[in-house]
């Protein structure tokens, strides 16, 4: 073999490691963050942010790593710091709605509701067929006592998703308040019907009919 031959001959094997270095290095970065989405998913939540914030070191630019991350510091109580990494998230794509979505329920959860409508708009903006947008947004109005704003928000929720028990007990809730017991009835009975063994709405349930038998017997 001549000196041309071999020098092309160590040039392609090294090209070839220099290929199976990047697959074996792209794999690895994946099963990392798969390790620690599984994680999030099973709850473990510190155990996720441990692996994530590793990874986050190797992929800057993985936005699934922030909005993850996200989400763990949403579910631990920790919003400032949902917050400052979905902000980062931002900064590499401003219209991501995972980013949006967790800054409008961290704001929420921090009661500064100005910024957490201001986000969450944002969010129905970019993706208007996300149920959860218009719930979180309900959730808002309620707490202050924006009931009309509340009803049409999960009524929206509800439009698009009419299979979560929640959109109906938040919206029985709100009707409830405007003393509109029937619907408010109607949807409590809607509710338990998804969530059959839940306490709180068998509860609520009873309460609203005990109030509607009160009223009724008044003009009796």
């Amino acid at each position: 073999m001549n000196n041309r031959s071999k020098r092309g001959s160590k040039i392609l094997v090294k090209s070839s490691l220099i290929l199976i270095g990047i697959y074996l290095i792209g794999n690895s970065v994946f099963a990392s963050f798969q390790e620690g989405y599984d994680l999030y998913r099973k709850g473990k939540y510190y155990e996720a942010e441990d692996v994530l914030l590793k990874e986050k070191e190797i992929s800057p630019k993985n936005l699934d790593i922030y909005a993850v991350l996200g989400w763990c510091y949403l579910y631990t109580g920790r919003y400032k710091m949902a917050i400052d990494i979905s902000n980062e998230g931002l900064k590499i794509n401003p219209n991501d709605t995972r980013f949006l979505s967790t800054l409008g329920r961290s704001y929420m959860e921090l009661k500064k509701y100005k910024e957490a409508t201001d986000y969450l708009q944002k969010a129905i903006t970019i993706n208007p067929n996300n149920p959860y947008y218009y719930y979180y947004l309900g959730k808002i109005y309620l707490d202050q006592n924006k009931l009309y704003f509340a009803e049409t928000a999960f009524s929206a929720s509800i439009m698009l998703k009419g299979d979560n028990y929640s959109f109906y007990s938040y919206r029985g809730a709100v009707y409830e308040k405007m003393n509109r017991l029937k619907e408010a009835e109607q949807d409590y009975k809607k509710a338990l019907s998804l969530k059959p063994n839940d306490p709180r709405l068998k509860q609520a349930l009873i309460d609203v009919i005990t109030k509607e038998t009160e009223q009724e017997s008044k003009f009796e």
